[in-house]
């Protein structure tokens, strides 16, 4: 399915003003309950993931491909996030597979698959916009937006893409719906091709987080199946699990060869 545009958002938003209360709510409780505490909250999601499920990542020669979520013969989920995508999709698709994780919900076969970026499809507006609201807080934004004073609009855009370590069209839709951004900028920046390496070098900003990370990391994995040792029938079917998970990185490398 083709990334959102411009012509998709009054769908979008329509169904994001639906779920609205829904999902903020569900974000206050993964924040009072859940979210390690004293983290910042990328790295305690990502702290999250791999104490109590199972996080891998490796990059994949595919541009719309995310991650997916895999379930196994317990509670806890692989959460695969691929390193081949700018680190602004991969802390995107890590907060969209959280609220799988958490709620459970949207998952209904063994390997759930996560596009890269937004997805227009319905069943993942929940899912894409609790990883908004979860990233870009309300005040947060408000406050630092509005402390970019005498700037472009398009300048203060880019410096949000760097604060909050999220994708362009995001920060668009965020910043639209907190009444930070006329719907006419939205309009005419949407479906722009905007050359982010070059908006953060004329800024002087760290480039960091538009780039690929392409780390490979399986090894946490190994080491959780063995610290939550399972019955002999259950942890060899989770083995079986994990040879299935390698197998299919295996195929997909040949492939890219």
């Amino acid at each position: 399915m083709p990334e959102l545009t411009f012509h998709d958002l009054p769908l979008l938003l329509t169904e994001n003003e639906k779920i609205k209360y829904d999902i903020h709510a569900e974000v206050n409780r993964y924040k009072e309950n859940t979210h390690p505490r004293g983290w910042e909250i990328l790295e305690g999601i990502r702290i999250y993931l791999e104490d109590e499920h199972f996080l891998i990542e490796a990059p994949i020669q595919d541009d719309s491909f995310g991650g997916f979520i895999r379930s196994t013969n317990t509670s806890k989920f692989i959460c695969y996030i691929n390193t081949n995508q700018p680190r602004i999709y991969q802390h995107f698709t890590l907060a969209h597979e959280l609220y799988h994780v958490i709620t459970r919900q949207g998952i209904s076969e063994a390997i759930h698959m996560v596009k890269a970026g937004l997805d227009d499809d319905l069943d993942e507006r929940k899912a894409d916009y609790f990883a908004s609201v979860l990233l870009m807080e309300e005040n947060t934004v408000r406050s630092f937006y509005k402390n970019l004073k005498d700037e472009e609009e398009f300048i203060k855009i880019i410096k949000a893409v760097f604060r909050f370590k999220v994708p362009f069209k995001a920060v668009l839709i965020r910043l639209y719906e907190l009444n930070l951004l006329k719907w006419e900028t939205l309009e005419e920046l949407f479906d722009q091709k905007v050359d982010l390496k070059e908006a953060f070098q004329d800024l002087g900003l760290d480039p960091s987080v538009i780039e690929k990370s392409n780390v490979v990391v399986f090894n946490r994995l190994h080491s959780l199946m063995k610290k939550n040792g399972l019955p002999p029938a259950a942890d060899d079917a989770n083995q079986k699990m994990l040879e299935d998970v390698k197998a299919y990185f295996s195929r997909i490398r040949k492939d890219e060869e």
